[in-house]
Parts: structure tokens; C-alpha cells; sequence
């Protein structure tokens, strides 16, 4: 089975749980969807043949459908493993989860970049978060910012900026012509 079919039916699987995502505005939702329209895009596009095969576009493919994969999975472990497949139960520990599913990104950006890290302290954050979800403790108010606190304390290298994958593909959408994040223009007052 090539790519572009094992994609189609592992969309017809996470579909549900996507549009669930999408329909109550949570954060996974935002950081899935950059990556999850430019594969349509390049999907419908491949299969009406708009969009011709090339290196680059095998390889944009095959990365933002691997990533996705394993982002959704993770999610879906959790999602049935701790909450019985309880989505509103999983959607209260969305902080939580794009948390996690961020932190990774970044320990992934630092390794590739070899950039020195404290790993004793970024593992001891994942661990943090994971009892969070595992016991469905409560989550601190100030979560995303005690994360970035500690990610700062982590990072060594001062001068890194991280931009990961999900900023990579916002760039791949607007290359390929999707406006991902297009907000309609209100006038107020009369229209000139």
C-alpha cells in the first residue's frame, strides 16, 4: 500500500476524534491542524493531480504524516488508556497534553541541533506532567507558564529559538497557497 492510501484510511480512523478536537476549540486542535491541512491539501491534490509528485512533496508528505501519526497516537493512548475514552474528560487536561506533545518538539529540535540540555530536568517535567494526566490531578492555573519557566531553565544555549515542525509546516501551507489562519475583516461604521 503506498503513502497516500495508508493515509487515507488511517484518516478515516482519527476522524472523529479530530473533528471532537476541532469542535471544542482545544489546543491540539491548533497544533495538529497546520500539518493536518497541508496533507489533505497535498492529498486531494495528488490524487486529482494538481499537485505533481516531486522529491520535496514526497518528503513534506511522508514528514508531516509521520509526525501527525505519532502526535495522534500519543493522544489516543491517553485518551483510552487513562480516560476510558472519556473525550471530556481528556479535553479538561488539553493544557496538559500540548504540553507534553510541545516539550517533546522541543527536546527533538534541541537534539537535532545539538544543543546542550539538562535532561535530569526536562525528564523530571515530562514525568510532572504525565502524574498530572495519569492521576487527573489538578491542573495548576499557571501551567503553560511554569512549563516555559522550566524549558528556559533547561536550554543552555541561550541564543536557541526554537521553530519546529509546526511552524515549518504553517510556512508549507502558505507555499502551497493555504491561508491557514485568514481572519475575516470587520468594518465598523459605514462601509466605503
Amino acid at each position: 500500500m503506498d503513502i497516500y492510501n495508508e493515509y487515507a484510511s488511517w484518516v478515516k480512523e482519527i476522524q472523529d476524534l479530530y473533528m471532537e478536537l476541532k469542535e471544542h476549540h482545544l489546543a491540539l486542535y491548533d497544533r495538529f491542524m497546520p500539518i493536518y491541512e497541508v496533507l489533505n491539501h497535498i492529498y486531494q491534490g495528488r490524487q486529482t493531480g494538481e499537485i505533481e509528485k516531486s522529491d520535496d512533496i514526497e518528503k513534506i508528505f511522508s514528514v508531516g504524516y509521520e509526525y501527525l501519526h505519532d502526535q495522534i497516537d500519543t493522544c489516543k493512548m491517553y485518551l483510552e488508556g487513562v480516560f476510558k475514552n472519556d473525550f471530556h474528560a481528556f479535553a479538561d487536561y488539553d493544557s496538559v497534553m500540548s504540553s507534553l506533545l510541545y516539550i517533546e518538539d522541543v527536546r527533538y529540535e534541541l537534539s537535532e541541533k545539538k544543543h546542550q540540555i539538562d535532561d535530569k530536568k526536562l525528564n523530571d517535567l515530562i514525568e510532572e506532567l504525565e502524574l498530572l494526566i495519569n492521576h487527573q490531578a489538578e491542573i495548576p492555573e499557571n501551567l503553560i507558564l511554569y512549563v516555559d519557566d522550566v524549558l528556559n531553565t533547561i536550554i543552555k544555549d541561550k541564543s536557541f529559538e526554537f521553530y519546529g515542525i509546526i511552524d515549518i509546516f504553517i510556512d508549507v501551507a502558505e507555499t502551497l497557497g493555504l491561508y491557514l489562519f485568514e481572519e475575516e475583516d470587520f468594518v465598523i461604521g459605514k462601509e466605503v
